[in-house]
C-alpha cells in the first residue's frame, strides 16, 4: 500500500491472516510495524451490493491490469459489548490479487459513513 493508511502512513506493506476458520474477520498486519493491525471485513458480508465497482475506479492509481482481480475490505471496529461493531464503509481498501497493490479510498458518493453498525451472523 505505497500511501499507507490515513493516519499510518508508514504503514505500507500488510499481510491477510485469517482470524480463525470460517471466521468472516480476518487481520491487516502491517509487517514493518507489526505492533499495528487492523480487523477486516469483506464489505459484501454486510452490504451485498457494496460498489465494489466505484473501488475499483477509485484505485486506478494503482495502475492495476483491468483485468486483476481485486479483493475489498472494509476496516471494522469492535467496541466493548453490548454495543454492536460497525464497518467503515465510506473507506474501504482495494487490493489487486496478483500485484498485490492496494491503497484505502474514500466514497463519498455512496451514502455509506465511517461507523456503519454491522451485526454478523451468529453462528
Amino acid at each position: 500500500m505505497p500511501l499507507g493508511i490515513p493516519g499510518f502512513v508508514q504503514a505500507q506493506e500488510f499481510f491477510l491472516l485469517d482470524h480463525r476458520p470460517g471466521s468472516m474477520f480476518r487481520w491487516l498486519q502491517c509487517v514493518n510495524l507489526p505492533e499495528l493491525a487492523f480487523v477486516v471485513v469483506d464489505p459484501l458480508t454486510a452490504i451485498p451490493d457494496y460498489p465494489v465497482d466505484l473501488v475499483r475506479r477509485s484505485v486506478n492509481f494503482l495502475d492495476l491490469d483491468p483485468d486483476e482481480d481485486m479483493i475489498v475490505l472494509a476496516i471494522c471496529t469492535v467496541p466493548p459489548a453490548p454495543e454492536p461493531p460497525t464497518l467503515n464503509l465510506l473507506a474501504p481498501i482495494g487490493i489487486g490479487l496478483t500485484s498485490r497493490r492496494g491503497a484505502q479510498v474514500v466514497l463519498h458518493e455512496t451514502g455509506f459513513g465511517p461507523r456503519e453498525e454491522f451485526l454478523p451472523p451468529r453462528p
